[in-house]
């Protein structure tokens, strides 16, 4: 393009800005000049603006007289020039010029910042609205509003009217409140966005830092909930996730532009902050030991219930209009109840100070302290800052004032806290981590030892009996199970074998098992009787097996087939695919003093015995359905080895340990 055409076509523009500079002028010879940024082509009305307290519809006419208004500018809030104490409605109005050359050009208009909502009227029309007026009034925290970009139509000479309300005052009030608070810009719908889109940019990157924060405190506290949701007794990890969590929590309520309305942020953010401290006060009691000073904690509970109770007080009221009819009654409700709630802010330092005279791990201070410094944080901010109208102190601006800044990026005390939170958490995990690591290494060791005493019991190689053809199957439940059989040949020529299975599962049940193992090793040197062997053992058991039991069966071959039997509570044998029965007794271990008694057990050539704990009986199906007698019973009829019986009983579904003995006579 030719680059005198493109002069042409910004020459209105131009022309536009300098008319509205000039304008200002003519009306209010001592004015400051509007700024006019030519390179954004977009124009700050900073005024002087026409200023009238009150409302009149009949204001935002163009042909209004507004001569006798005060001049006042925008920028800054309606207090800070003279009108302190102004609730309700008031009117600015600015007279603009648009020169013949410029007229058409789409017009827009920026309003970043108004207490409390606003109307916008260009010659007389509304164009535009931030919140919403009474009745029925909608407005933000600090006006912390969107910016709105209002279209004006096409330009041309006119007057811009905004009609301003303030909402009543409440408990959080700064000193100077009301009108604009920041300068409104205008120009093209294209120049206007961009200006607004430069604004959000300088924001997100004043607050990439404290946002890349959030997140991972969001992602911790996300993680630590899910954890108590597999974990539901363990209430500390929702405490701690409620308090990872509300730094968010908070900036969502009451912190970002354009994010909820002050009514629902008023009603929620009590509620929140009580929350928190409540979850604050928990994980302190939890990570300082102090779950057994009682006293302590009744009256920490006590506490938390009536924090919550007076927080719920500004909620309900927000089901209401106050601003109509009720809003000193609010004020002084408010201040009522804000007060007691903003001093058990302060309740951590009692917690910490209790549990100064524990003996703690440094990982347990490191996050008691930290929470702690985050909650004191929280509650000196909120009891400086809610009522710095009143109190004009100014130690919570310390708190958000900018300490730290990286490349555009800033942090302040209270980001600073939180960070330092956060890492106390990730330490805190990383210890935990060790420690289970190590526990389960120990674990590990124990149950590699298990492993080797159980090789003991449970017999790698079978030995060779004569005249029979022996084989065994064990299939633990765990790593280590209480299942047990000994193939222990006699200096008679004679073999005895017993099978049984300890009460109990895992480590423990293997360690008894051991030591039954020895202790029927030792009996069968001198006594290789089967009921006098269980006897003796039972003498032996009662205060070794730590209140369980085992159940036995004992059998003595002799090469010419002869078979002695006797149990000890044990299921009985199947002497080819059918029970044998044996007479009742105890379990070992019981009572001491129990008579067992041995009876034959006749083995003719081709038979088959089965030895075999109640693992097989127990094992349930997906569907709920145990293995069962009759299930086991046609299984023996096809005289299958141990293996093959073991394997059928852990597909259908193993729950306790199998183990499995067949003895088949010989012809």
């Amino acid at each position: 393009m030719h680059p005198h055409r493109r002069s042409c076509r910004a020459l209105p523009l131009l022309c536009l800005l300098l008319a509205f500079a000039c304008t200002a002028r003519a009306q209010h010879k001592d004015a400051p000049q509007l700024l006019a940024d030519l390179g954004h082509a977009t124009l700050s009305l900073e005024g002087p603006w026409q200023f009238q307290p009150g409302d009149n519809l009949a204001y935002a006419s163009p042909s209004f007289d507004d001569s006798a208004w005060k001049p006042i500018l925008a920028g800054k809030s309606w207090e800070q020039q003279g009108f302190y104490g102004l609730t309700g409605f008031a009117w600015y109005r600015i007279h603009l010029v648009v020169p013949p050359s410029a007229a058409g050009l789409p017009l827009a208009l920026n309003l970043p910042r108004v207490d409390s909502a606003s109307e916008i009227y260009w010659n007389g029309k509304l164009v535009g609205s931030i919140g919403r007026v009474p009745p029925n009034p909608v407005w933000y925290f600090s006006g912390n509003n969107p910016s709105a970009t209002i279209d004006l139509g096409s330009a041309h000479s006119g007057v811009l009217a905004i009609r301003v309300w303030r909402a009543p005052r409440v408990f959080y009030a700064f000193p100077y409140e009301g009108g604009l608070l920041a300068v409104p810009s205008i120009g093209t719908r294209t120049a206007v966005d961009n200006l607004a889109s430069s604004v959000r940019a300088e924001r997100l990157e004043n607050e990439q830092i404290t946002h890349g924060l959030y997140l991972l405190l969001v992602c911790a506290g996300l993680i630590t909930f899910l954890m108590w949701l597999r974990h539901r007794r363990r209430w500390v990890l929702l405490s701690l996730s409620a308090v990872l969590l509300f730094p968010m929590e908070l900036h969502f309520i009451a912190g970002s532009p354009g994010g909820m309305n002050f009514r629902a942020s008023y009603a929620l953010i009590s509620i929140a902050v009580a929350l928190y401290n409540i979850a604050l006060w928990s994980l302190l009691i939890h990570f300082l030991g102090l779950e057994n000073r009682l006293r302590l904690v009744r009256c920490t509970r006590i506490l938390a219930i009536g924090m919550v109770a007076i927080s719920l007080v500004d909620t309900v009221f927000q089901f209401f209009d106050w601003t109509v009819h009720f809003a000193h009654t609010f004020l002084a409700v408010d201040i009522v109840s804000t007060l007691p709630s903003v001093l058990l802010e302060f309740w951590s330092i009692v917690l910490v100070l209790a549990a100064l005279r524990q003996r703690l791990d440094d990982a347990r201070w490191l996050l008691a302290i930290t929470a702690m410094i985050t909650g004191l944080t929280q509650a000196v901010e909120d009891s400086t800052g809610l009522g710095v109208r009143w109190t004009h102190w100014t130690i919570s601006n310390y708190l958000s004032t900018p300490l730290i800044d990286f490349d555009g990026g800033q942090l302040n005390l209270r980001d600073i806290a939180n960070t330092a939170f956060l890492a106390a958490v990730l330490y805190v995990a990383w210890r935990i981590s060790e420690q289970n690591r190590l526990q389960q290494s120990r674990l590990e060791q124990e149950f590699q030892s298990a492993r080797q005493l159980q090789q003991m019991v449970i017999p790698e190689a079978l030995p060779t009996l004569p005249g029979y053809r022996l084989t065994s199957a064990y299939r633990p439940a765990r790593e280590v199970g209480g299942d047990f059989f000994q193939v222990i040949p006699l200096d008679s020529g004679e073999t005895l074998i017993v099978l049984g299975d300890v009460s109990g599962k895992g480590l423990t049940a293997a360690m008894a098992t051991t030591m039954l193992v020895g202790a029927i090793r030792v009996t069968a040197a001198h006594n290789s009787d089967p009921g006098a062997l269980l006897e003796a053992v039972n003498l032996r058991l009662p205060a070794g097996l730590g209140g369980g039991f085992a159940t036995c069966m004992a059998l003595r071959l002799s090469p010419g087939g002869a078979c002695i039997a006797a149990s000890a509570g044990h299921l009985p044998p199947y002497r080819n695919a059918q029970e044998f029965d044996l007479p009742p007794a105890l379990p070992l271990g019981i009572v001491p003093g129990v008579s067992y008694q041995s009876v034959p057990l006749p083995l003719a050539p081709g038979d088959c015995l089965t030895l075999y704990t109640d693992g097989i009986l127990e094992a349930r199906s997906p569907s709920g359905e145990l293995f069962g007698f009759d299930r086991l019973a046609r299984l023996l009829a096809g005289n299958p080895s141990a293996a093959a019986i073991a394997d059928a009983a852990q597909q259908f579904g193993q729950d306790d340990d199998i183990t499995v003995l067949t003895l088949e006579v010989e012809g």
